[in-house]
């Protein structure tokens, strides 16, 4: 049987490329706007077919918790490979639409089913295990603006930036459908066995109702500045490369985050860590919708990933905590709530630039932060 921390690091190493597929967007979505001659707005709605399907999170997350997760990353990871490869090769608008929802519907599989699974493993630390193994969405996704602004730079071609993915997580889906299914089965320890859950469905729908707002609130600002910020920037001045560059620094203060802050997670609090972490990114966001240079501008933007970096995987942590045998469908669920946000943060923000500019879209990622901390600190009170 394979140990914990080696099934963290494939775990681990998994989600690196995961994460560079799921970031290279932002860089690409100029390039297809161009391609196909679409306006922002119907950008948008294309390129959010790969979050809409993020709903079918809940699914799959109720599946893992039935046939077990191992293998619901086997099969999630395959299926981001073959999504990818067949974005790589249309060049129809349908198929490429498609494909985006093919590979978000991946997401989401993987999402769930790889977090109770780590969760499952790391029961007494779980807030530090989970924001470890998200360091490996901040690594890949400081690798993908740059890998995809690389390829479109030197050879023209946004689709190799997929392309080249697709080994990798085809060969993680074999690592995940052959060896580790037959080697690991998750043994729950003694104090799980003995641990009675007698929170009813409702008083646990309750207990995480914040937490699937915080979800829905956080994603919309992450993934609408992974998505839209390329393009701001571009628009007042800057280059593609000084976006990716931006977008690359962002996910890499993420993942730094979550290695800072993993250590104390558990030992300062959940909700404690949710609240002060956004009002620090909040106060860091305020000044980018002021008239500001435009690399001082860059910086704040990337600098907030420091301290967004740990309350998604926090947020993990929480249901897990509420419920572990119910762990794949809680983690969904959040990851559905967070699909939602980032739909409608990719149209709205979209729809504000074809009407209003760049400069008055920059009000919705601090907005939405306000009300991220706002959620929290109630929670928070409601705990003392």
């Amino acid at each position: 049987m394979l140990s914990g921390r080696i099934l963290l690091l494939i775990s681990f190493m998994a989600y690196v490329f995961y994460a560079i597929l799921a970031t290279e967007i932002g860089p690409a979505l100029p390039e297809i706007s161009l391609e196909f001659k679409l306006s922002e707005a119907i950008t948008g709605i294309v390129v959010s077919l790969q979050f809409v399907a993020g709903i079918l999170a809940v699914l799959g997350g109720f599946l893992s918790d039935i046939f077990g997760s191992v293998r619901f990353i086997s099969i999630s990871l395959g299926l981001i490979g073959v999504s990818a490869l067949l974005l790589s090769y249309s060049t129809d608008l349908f198929i490429i639409g498609l494909a985006f929802f093919l590979m978000g519907t991946g997401f989401s599989f993987f999402e769930a089913s790889v977090n109770a699974f780590i969760s499952s493993i790391f029961s007494e630390k779980r807030g530090m295990s989970i924001n470890l193994l998200h360091i490996g969405w901040g690594v890949g996704s400081t690798l993908g603006p740059v890998m995809i602004a690389f390829t479109i730079l030197s050879y023209g071609s946004w689709r190799l930036g997929y392309l080249m993915i697709v080994p990798f997580m085809i060969f993680f889906s074999l690592v995940y459908g052959i060896f580790i299914q037959r080697s690991f089965k998750i043994a729950e320890s003694g104090e799980e066995l003995k641990r009675k859950h007698r929170d009813s469905g409702k008083s646990l729908l309750i207990s995480v109702l914040p937490v699937f707002l915080t979800s829905f609130l956080l994603m919309s600002c992450k993934l609408g500045i992974n998505t839209w910020l390329p393009y701001i920037l571009q628009d007042q001045g800057g280059t593609i490369m000084e976006a990716s560059l931006t977008i690359s620094l962002f996910w890499m203060l993420i993942s730094v985050g979550r290695l800072v802050w993993a250590p104390f997670v558990d030992r300062l609090g959940y909700w404690r860590v949710v609240t002060f972490t956004s009002l620090a990114s909040l106060i860091l966001l305020i000044p980018t919708i002021l008239p500001i240079p435009l690399h001082t501008k860059m910086i704040l933007y990337s600098s907030i990933g420091f301290f967004l970096g740990p309350i998604y995987p926090t947020l993990i942590a929480i249901t897990t905590t509420y419920s572990p045998k119910r762990g794949g469908t809680l983690v969904g669920a959040i990851y559905a709530f967070g699909t939602l946000g980032t739909v409608f943060s990719t149209i709205i923000t979209g729809f504000t630039i074809e009407l209003f500019g760049s400069s008055i879209a920059q009000i919705i990622f601090p907005a939405i932060l306000s009300l991220i901390l706002a959620t929290s600190y109630t929670s928070l009170k409601q705990l003392r």
